[in-house]
């Protein structure tokens, strides 16, 4: 039997991509937040769209900087995930306050997060608001991988925590990635 799903929830149905850490740096002001709504939406040019709240900090941030990194994390980061995503950049600088080391960005001026599996780094090219979020499209234009995490595809076969990114299910519920069928 199936039931309804409450509207307000619909959109946990389509969960499943990698829950990213989003880095900004404008003016020498670096903030993080964490993000689960990212989405490919072109493979030429590779074009990202990153869903951001108006009334978040890093929105200001990425309007005015108009560049980012995405940093893929796995699950030994799975508090600085929930941490960094329940609290604001305005009241603490989050990447200053954490013990994890940063990289500069190699074609961004936003910082990778060593820790985390993957970045890619982006300049926005658009924005609009279709709706109570803004949809920053952001122009991939340099992305970097751990060889042991990723061949093409996430290496969900390793079953190595360290290399699994997660996906976040709402809330505060998140999965591993943790099983490859060939259909």
């Amino acid at each position: 039997m199936k039931v309804e799903v409450p509207l307000q929830t619909a959109h946990r149905l389509l969960a499943g991509r990698p829950v990213c850490l989003l880095t900004t740096r404008y003016r020498g002001q670096n903030n993080v937040m964490t993000l689960s709504w990212s989405c490919p939406v072109s493979l030429e040019p590779p074009l990202l769209a990153l869903v951001v709240h108006p009334s978040r900090y890093t929105h200001g941030l990425l309007e005015r900087a108009q560049e980012c990194v995405l940093n893929i994390p796995a699950r030994p980061m799975g508090e600085q995930i929930k941490d960094w995503g329940t609290r604001s950049g305005a009241d603490l600088d989050k990447l200053d306050a954490s013990s994890l080391d940063m990289s500069e960005g190699r074609r961004v001026g936003a910082l990778w997060i060593d820790a985390c599996l993957a970045h890619l780094e982006c300049a926005v090219v658009d924005r609009f608001s279709p709706g109570d979020h803004s949809i920053f499209v952001a122009q991939v234009v340099g992305a970097w991988a751990e060889e042991d995490a990723f061949a093409g595809t996430w290496s969900v076969q390793s079953q190595v925590e360290d290399l699994l990114p997660l996906a976040h299910l709402g809330g505060s519920r998140f999965a591993m990635f943790g099983s490859e069928i060939m259909l």
